[in-house]
């Protein structure tokens, strides 16, 4: 460690020796500006190297803890209780990516959610009950516009949606201890992205109309139809599902309202079931247009793909589109360029769609050129929010993105299309 940080230093005196006075700030060589690892890294290394950064949340026993420096790719893994928080291109409390397992809900108990300026959207949901315990090994990751959350298996993402509010921020999550350096020793570990990751295919694409206030409570999000049933009147339920809902029959027995119990409690335990929950993932969803495109890639937890009929023939008498996911990157270009007359706000592009409702590996590397192309040289909606990233940070990144495109061998014309892209990007730096 040593040998680097002295190479560094000197790579980096010989390069401002005659162009910065001896007396300037930029003279010095601080932490903030060597390298180091960032992935594939615990965070206890991160803690070690002061490279962890940690703040209250909104409950006093809570403390979030995140990396120091913003990055654009990266992932969050680590197994715990359930009940926990997992960020992505966090900025701050106001605007972040945000997987939440909360085993209170009911059968969408795995969530991808977004918050920006205060205002909570939610992106993606897995139809399931989750155990109250936990002890899930779980995975939150963000690749150009796609934002996955893996639970056990780290091969296939349960849930997957495109979003391009947050080009960069910091990753972390939320833990109840107050002693993080005790929190970073347990195994927490943070690491980049696989090569390349492969989506659920949809087995369908349905149009719906956006509900809610954006408020915690009443997020913006798919106006999906539900069908709640009592726990306690149902059979082939799990156990641990039957005992919150007997601890919330218990309660209300004895004459507790739904406010006292979560006062009490801190929540309501869960005593329904939705027979028409479906596993689910947006594009872009956006409430200023009425309503929003999205990908359902699983049935329910207790009714299978009867769920899913329910919501296609909702989505058809509402007189929404209901398509058939294609079976080529050309259709899904087709497919893209039809809804993208009607969806002008959309600023992730036909590879980013393409990736959801194909699913293909390659398309992850398209869709991750069209990002930084796009951010950092064609609209720069978000360069600000890339510039915070460390410069050395952001060309290592692309450069390894560039490495993998060179070696895909399928879609040849396109490959090159997206590698020149990203040579300019290196070229013209930013």
């Amino acid at each position: 460690m040593t040998d680097i940080v002295t190479y560094k230093f000197i790579e980096l005196l010989d390069e401002h020796k005659t162009a910065i006075p001896i007396d300037h700030p930029d003279r010095s060589v601080t932490r903030s500006k060597l390298e180091y690892p960032t992935e594939n890294v615990s965070f206890a290394y991160l803690s070690a190297i002061d490279k962890l950064t940690t703040s209250r949340t909104h409950q006093w026993t809570d403390v979030t803890v995140l990396t120091a420096d913003n990055f654009t790719d990266k992932a969050v893994q680590l197994r715990g209780n359930c009940n926990k928080d997992f960020y992505c291109r966090f900025v701050n409390t106001q605007n972040s990516y945000i997987l939440i397992e909360f085993v209170q809900e009911s059968s969408k108990d795995f969530e991808i959610c977004k918050i920006i300026d205060g205002t909570t959207y939610d992106l993606a949901t897995e139809s399931v009950d989750l155990y109250t315990r936990g002890g899930y090994l779980v995975k939150f990751e963000v690749c150009g516009s796609t934002l996955n959350a893996y639970r056990d298996d780290m091969r296939t993402p349960k849930i997957s949606a495109t979003d391009t509010d947050l080009s960069s921020g910091k990753f972390g999550f939320r833990t109840e201890t107050d002693a993080p350096s005790d929190v970073a020793g347990a195994g927490f570990v943070a690491r980049h992205l696989a090569p390349a990751t492969s989506l659920p295919r949809p087995l369908a694409i349905i149009e719906v109309e956006i509900i809610g206030a954006g408020s915690e409570k009443d997020p913006f999000r798919p106006n999906l139809i539900q069908d709640l049933k009592e726990v306690l009147e149902l059979p082939n339920v799990p156990d641990y599902v039957k005992r919150e809902a007997k601890r919330y029959e218990v309660l209300k027995k004895k004459g507790f309202t739904d406010e006292e119990i979560e006062l009490v409690l801190g929540y309501i335990p869960q005593h329904q079931v939705d027979l028409a929950s479906v596993t689910w993932g947006a594009f872009e969803l956006n409430p200023k247009h009425p309503t929003v495109i999205i990908t359902v890639t699983g049935g329910n937890f207790y009714t299978g793909d009867d769920a899913i009929t329910k919501q296609v023939e909702h989505a058809k008498s509402r007189g929404l589109r209901v398509l058939n996911p294609p079976s080529d990157y050309r259709e899904a270009v087709e497919q893209y360029n039809m809804l993208k007359k009607d969806y002008s706000h959309w600023l992730a592009g036909k590879d980013n769609y393409a990736y959801q409702v194909l699913g293909w590996e390659v398309l992850e590397l398209f869709q991750v050129a069209d990002f930084y192309y796009g951010e950092l040289i064609e609209h720069k909606t978000h360069y600000d929010q890339l510039k915070q990233v460390p410069d050395w940070e952001l060309r290592r990144t692309i450069e390894r993105w560039y490495s993998r495109l060179k070696q895909v061998n399928v879609l040849i014309e396109e490959r090159d299309k997206h590698l020149k892209k990203l040579e300019e990007v290196l070229k013209l730096g930013w």
